[in-house]
């Protein structure tokens, strides 16, 4: 008898260890890590650039084939926000209502691995007369789910005409903080400062 309850408790124990490891990998497997992100540019007077903006290490910039109704993977990124870009023309230097918007990313990016950061990329190219510094701000640091890094200010030497603009790129990291506990669309906004360099103190 006793010989019996041994053997039935060893595989009641063995059937619960391999449900547990089963569900393990299933919660795995079905969690999400997700942010949403809209990112304001802030140009000082005098600042005319033109912006490459990319994003990378997520699901949709990962795909290798076009999804629903797009013809490549660039029309759909370019659709969904994940790359944009702000073109700059001479007309727009004496329009008193220069603006360059915001970068507004349409749908969730969901991490393509929790091991990898999400890389925003902005490529600028400086139209200014006068050197400007690039600045990433108002970034969250720490929200418990995500840990933010940039790459720091960047400067880019003025414009001169009938050449082609200097630029620099620059570059906001996210990562996930705790890949044992899934979150979804936590916002991950930032603001792209943009000066003159002759204008800081």
């Amino acid at each position: 008898m006793r010989r019996s309850s041994i053997i039935l408790t060893t595989i009641i124990s063995m059937v619960l260890c391999v449900s547990l490891l089963a569900f393990s990998v299933y919660a795995h497997l079905t969690q999400t890590f997700s942010v949403t992100n809209t990112i304001g540019f802030r140009p000082a007077e005098d600042v005319y650039v033109g912006l490459e903006c990319r994003v990378s290490g997520a699901i949709q910039t990962n795909l290798s084939s076009a999804p629903g109704d797009y013809d490549s993977v660039e029309d759909y990124l370019y659709a969904i926000g994940a790359y944009k870009d702000v073109e700059f023309n001479e007309s727009l230097r004496n329009d008193p209502n220069y603006s360059l918007g915001e970068w507004q990313i349409l749908e969730s990016l969901e991490f393509a691995s929790v091991t990898e950061p999400i890389i925003y990329t902005i490529k600028v190219y400086n139209y200014s007369d006068k050197p400007i510094r690039v600045s990433i701000n108002e970034y969250g640091t720490d929200s418990g789910n995500i840990v933010n890094s940039v790459s720091g200010p960047i400067e880019i030497g003025g414009y001169k005409y009938d050449e082609n603009p200097s630029w620099k790129e620059i570059t906001l990291s996210t990562m996930v903080k705790d890949y044992t506990a899934s979150f979804s669309d936590i916002e991950n906004n930032f603001v792209v400062m943009f000066e003159t360099i002759d204008s800081i103190a």
